[in-house]
């Protein structure tokens, strides 16, 4: 094996956990106000704060709703208002661990990151203050028929990348941003808040499963849009515990031994990376679970011999930015192109999965998009056909662009997503 010769930072957004955030126990919405640390803020965080005021509760990190450094009738004030949705101002903790206060109501928002974003604003009906987005937002109009009319305020979220005098220009209240890494990266809050310290910066992922729901909830806050927050959650959470109630008792012995490749040839990921939490959630067992990446963000090359000798049963091959493909084309021929390319690799002959013709070609950003759920579902069809034959991967496809996204995109008809196509399985 190469082992760690090379590695990606892959610019895309992925999964760091097997469970979505409303899953995990002990979740804690981090939104101030939320004084009794569960995962909503309601009439009990009231009583909470009640029992600080009179000394019979300890304060909580979260207890000063408000966010004024005391803890009094005003903190009641302040939660009342949230329950209402009529805060005139609401503090927040964004996925890099940012205190961030907000004003509302919010009337501009720029877009300085990839489409998970705008996939999020758009399916909580959240986007009509959007006054400006990125280029990569602007090169999907099928997806975002108006926001990909607005203004362009860079290429993608990077920090040579973005055109910050534009973003000054819009004059936004807020600007949604966010990253591949856990890490935020300071220079493009710093250079926003260099032009105008009173724009406010917010950190999101937008794409990671442990992550989602928290980060859709809070925006469901931000923007007012709670009901419409709860039910994209709770499209999430069905769709994956239909896969996860099938596969959770498999026996380890009867698992799928899976290869996953992203965007270039031979480099996967293993151990403590989202290409292998992809792969459990939908019941597999990554055969590269054993070696080392520096980062649940990054791929590493792997010999072609090493591969062979793993004898993976299902091959995964996904499309990066540079497949034109997807909603754009109803052409498969790059992904069938892709797949016979693999299966006649030197060696590959004698792998099972090539054996059985279960090798798959796919656009990535089914997987590692905020519609990750679509892609979860291919996984787990192709993983176990028959414990999954009443699983319509395209039908939940169709489902999200219809009801979430509000757009007229028959998937019967258009687009290049998976091969083999679901419709004519091998």
């Amino acid at each position: 094996m190469k082992g760690t010769a090379l590695i990606l930072v892959v610019m895309s957004c992925i999964s760091q956990a097997t469970l979505p955030a409303s899953e995990a126990t002990n979740y804690t919405l981090g939104i101030f106000g939320n004084a009794n640390m569960d995962g909503t803020i309601d009439e009990a965080d009231i009583e909470y704060v009640r029992g600080i005021i009179d000394s019979r509760y300890k304060a909580t990190e979260l207890s000063d709703a408000n966010y004024d450094g005391r803890i009094d009738e005003n903190d009641i004030s302040q939660i009342e208002l949230i329950i209402q949705g009529e805060e005139k101002e609401i503090t927040i903790i964004d996925s890099a661990d940012r205190i961030v206060t907000v004003k509302k109501p919010i009337e501009r928002v720029v877009i300085a990151y990839w489409i998970d974003a705008a996939l999020t604003l758009q399916a909580l009906k959240a986007d009509e203050a959007v006054v400006g987005v990125t280029d990569v937002i602007k090169d999907e109009p099928i997806l975002f028929p108006e926001l990909s009319k607005l203004p362009s305020v860079g290429i993608q979220p990077s920090p040579d990348a973005l055109d910050y005098e534009k973003i000054l220009e819009l004059g936004p209240d807020v600007v949604l941003t966010g990253g591949t890494s856990m890490d935020p990266d300071e220079e493009i809050i710093e250079r926003i808040q260099a032009l105008d310290p009173n724009i406010r910066v917010l950190w999101f992922t937008f794409c990671v499963p442990s992550l989602y729901d928290d980060e859709v909830k809070k925006v469901g806050y931000i923007f007012n849009k709670r009901d419409e927050a709860g039910e994209l959650i709770n499209w999430n959470e069905e769709h994956l515990n239909d896969i996860l109630e099938k596969v959770r008792n498999l026996p380890d012995d009867e698992r799928t031994k899976v290869y996953t490749e992203f965007f270039m040839d031979y480099y996967t990921g293993g151990e403590g990376t989202a290409y292998q939490d992809y792969i459990e959630m939908a019941g597999g067992k990554n055969v590269f679970s054993g070696i080392i990446s520096d980062g649940v963000y990054k791929l590493v090359e792997v010999d072609p011999e090493e591969i062979i000798e793993r004898n993976p049963q299902v091959i995964l091959h996904h499309l990066g930015m540079a497949y034109a493909g997807g909603y754009k084309v109803d052409d498969v021929t790059v992904l069938r192109e892709k797949r016979e390319e693999i299966m006649d690799r030197s060696g590959f002959s004698a792998i099972e999965a090539v054996q059985n013709e279960r090798v798959y070609t796919l656009d990535s950003n089914i997987v590692l998009c905020a519609i990750y759920p679509v892609g979860v579902s291919y996984y787990a069809k192709w993983f176990y056909p028959e414990l999954f034959k009443d699983l319509d991967p395209k039908a939940i496809h169709q489902e999200y662009l219809t009801k979430f996204l509000g757009i007229d995109y028959d998937l019967s008809k258009h687009g290049s997503f998976v091969y083999p196509p679901q419709e004519n399985p091998l």
